[in-house]
């Protein structure tokens, strides 16, 4: 589910995922489809059925803020819960077009610091403790890529 979390991507436009300034309103609606769109691309195929939720539900929120059901606590299946955090964490410590890497400890930090209300706590301790023991290896190594031209973006290589 982790790896195939965005592919409901393909189903949004090239300018909008590769966008470097913010998002307006508008775009932002258009982009947040992509976890149902994902689940579209999914259902389909009877052998992917139990990654379903963890593509639709990543970004719902403890809270009831996420989307795209605003659902809460346990209404949000464990394995949405658990892509949530590691695709959040992925975001912060790997470069992105609109910011830098952000240091594992300072981001687990942030993560804590949204426990039980974003995110859920049990879930980020177990990755706190898988960084932490050095189970879970941090390399910054990805290279930001355009999806439009399947390559490096020259500028932040």
């Amino acid at each position: 589910a982790a790896l195939l979390h965005d592919i409901g991507c393909l189903g949004v436009e090239d300018y909008l995922v590769m966008k470097t300034t913010p998002l307006t309103p508008e775009e932002f609606e258009i982009v947040k489809a992509h976890t149902v769109k994902g689940a579209a691309i999914l259902r389909p195929i009877t052998m992917l059925q139990d990654l379903v939720p963890g593509v639709e539900l990543h970004h719902e929120s403890l809270d009831g803020m996420g989307y795209p059901y605003g659902l809460k606590g346990d209404q949000i299946p464990l394995i949405a819960r658990i892509v949530s955090v590691a695709d959040s964490f992925d975001a912060m410590t790997t470069p992105r077009p609109y910011q830098a890497a952000m240091n594992a400890d300072y981001v687990l930090d942030i993560l804590s610091r949204l426990s039980d209300t974003r995110y859920d706590s049990n879930v980020v301790i177990a990755l706190t403790e898988l960084v932490s023991t050095g189970a879970l290896e941090i390399r910054n190594v990805r290279t930001p890529v355009s999806f439009r031209m399947r390559k490096p973006v020259p500028e932040l290589v």
